[in-house]
């Protein structure tokens, strides 16, 4: 069986533990994408009742905050690889690890303040604020619930090494997770 430079001998029954659990976790994502794609799916049939989107008398989302949001997530990433990278080689827990869920707080904040403000109107045009309260909500929900996994894994931090890192790789790629599924939230609500 094929090893990763980065971890360290183990078993085989080691090996197909994290083996079975890494399948778990893509077929887990997998299935969470779809439910992603059919937002979108949903946001793209909404917009096709309307000859413009946003509809006549809404005003269109602004950029500034979405975009320093989005860029927070992305350099969340950044630091999440670094703290996974840190612990598969053996080393101490990374500060990194902080670094990602400040960021993710961060993140979590400005789209709160989004979903507050987004344009709600009392005609048939509210189906634009509909669409983009419940789309960033569900996405908030899972950043929410995904980061909190992850202030659990901060919290045991001296429990995991290059053996034992599980974890930490499961919350990496849970967050990895977050950020792609806003990658295309942010596409479809703020620039399509």
């Amino acid at each position: 069986m094929q090893q990763d430079v980065m971890e360290p001998q183990l078993s085989r029954q080691e090996l197909l533990t994290l083996k079975n659990r890494r399948t778990g976790m893509a077929i887990f994502q997998i299935s969470w994408i779809m439910v992603f794609v059919c937002l979108i799916l949903v946001n793209l049939q909404v917009r096709n009742n309307f000859t413009s989107w946003p509809p006549e008398g809404v005003a269109k989302l602004g950029l500034g905050l979405p975009t320093l949001a989005t860029l927070m997530l992305l350099a969340s990433g950044f630091f999440v690889y670094r703290a996974l990278k840190a612990v598969q080689a053996d080393q101490a827990f990374s500060p990194s690890w902080r670094m990602a869920l400040a960021l993710g707080a961060g993140f979590i904040l400005i789209m709160a303040w989004e979903w507050l403000n987004a344009p709600v109107t009392a005609d048939v045009n509210q189906q634009y604020g509909v669409v983009f309260r419940v789309m960033t909500a569900f996405h908030a929900i899972h950043a929410l619930v995904i980061g909190l996994y992850m202030f659990r894994v901060d919290r045991f931090r001296a429990y995991y090494n290059a053996r034992n890192s599980w974890a930490v790789e499961a919350g990496a790629k849970l967050w990895y997770f977050v950020i792609a599924a806003w990658i295309m939230f942010y596409t479809v609500l703020y620039w399509i």
